[in-house]
Order: structure tokens, then sequence, then C-alpha cells
């Protein structure tokens, strides 16, 4: 992203952007069974945190990475003394870390690049999380732009080698009740030793 797009971002945040949005993410709340009590999380464009303040709550440590300086105060603030570490950064650069994680969460950001590469940083038995939207002629809420959407299969192309638990590419309700189109994926990057 340019200096622009990260102006944008921190003045729409500054504006009281998803101030409404103190939720963690349906879909991530649905497929809490299948995520770890602990460890290392890393939750891309984490926006205000509202997804990292979640996971921290359910017992792991996370990485909250998003371009929005105004977004990342916000999130620090609401999270009060969670274990979560508030990381700046412009994932459209990329993203690197010395860390390893258990979990990686992508909600609605598109940089599919990113996060075939991060997986390299996914533990043996780690848990990948996406919920994209879904390229659709359908009336639906979110970006008009193409290439903020994913098309069909994407995802599953992403996950080739893991183990997918949930795969879902359809048109959804939100939880304010507007229509969506979104792709969503949980998968599991095998254990040590297991076949996928």
């Amino acid at each position: 992203m340019s200096t622009a797009d990260r102006d944008r971002w921190n003045a729409r945040y500054a504006d009281g952007a998803y101030e409404s949005r103190r939720h963690p993410s349906p879909f991530l709340e649905q497929n809490a069974h299948l995520l770890p009590e602990n460890g290392r999380a890393l939750d891309l464009a984490c926006g205000a945190g509202r997804n990292a303040i979640y996971l921290a709550r359910r017992g792991l440590a996370v990485d909250a990475v998003d371009i929005s300086r105004v977004a990342l105060e916000r999130g620090r603030a609401d999270a009060g003394g969670l274990p979560i570490r508030w990381i700046e950064c412009d994932l459209d650069a990329g993203f690197e870390d010395d860390e390893n994680y258990d979990l990686i969460v992508n909600i609605r950001y598109v940089n599919l690049p990113l996060v075939s590469a991060l997986l390299e940083s996914l533990r043996p038995g780690g848990v990948l999380v996406i919920e994209q939207h879904l390229a659709n002629a359908a009336n639906v809420i979110g970006p008009r732009n193409p290439a903020f959407r994913v098309a069909k299969g994407q995802l599953a192309r992403v996950a080739t080698g893991m183990i997918v638990e949930q795969i879902d590419e359809r048109v959804f309700d939100d939880p304010d009740g507007r229509r969506a189109a979104l792709a969503r994926l949980v998968a599991r990057r095998p254990s040590a030793g297991r076949a996928s």
C-alpha cells in the first residue's frame, strides 16, 4: 500500500469506522473447536483487533498486524493487559518475523501470496483460518474492485498439502443482516510424520 492508503485507513478509523464491530468474526467463533487452546497466533490485517482480542482471551499469545496506527491504538486500549503484540506494518510489502505460529488468521484482507509464504511459519498441526470476499455477481456487500475478491477455488490452492477441515464458498448473511459472498477455509498443517 502507499502512504495514501495508510493515511486513508488511519482517517477511517479516526472517524469511527468499524466502531460497532467489537465481536470476533462469526466464522472464527463457529470454528473455535478447531483452534489451538494455547501457543502463538498471527492475525493479519487485524484492524482494531477484535479477533486478536478474542484469541488472546482464549489463551493464545497474538501478533496483531495492521497498516493503521489508529486501529492498532484502539485495539491496544480495548485489550488491556492481554498478551497481544501490536505491529504496524504494510502487509502489501510483506511481513517477516522470526516467530512460528500455531494459528494464522486472515479475515477479509486479500494477499494470498503473503499467506502462502507465511505457511512456512505455521507449526506442524497449526491451523490456518481464512475468510475472503468471493468474486460473485450477486448484489452483496464488500469491495467492488475485483482485486479485493478471490475467485472460487483460490483458497483451496493456498491450502495445497494441508488437511482441509472446512471450505465453503457461497453467499452468507453477515451479522448485521446484509448479504456477503464469502470464501471460507479452515485447514491444518499436517503433524510431523503424518501424511496429508
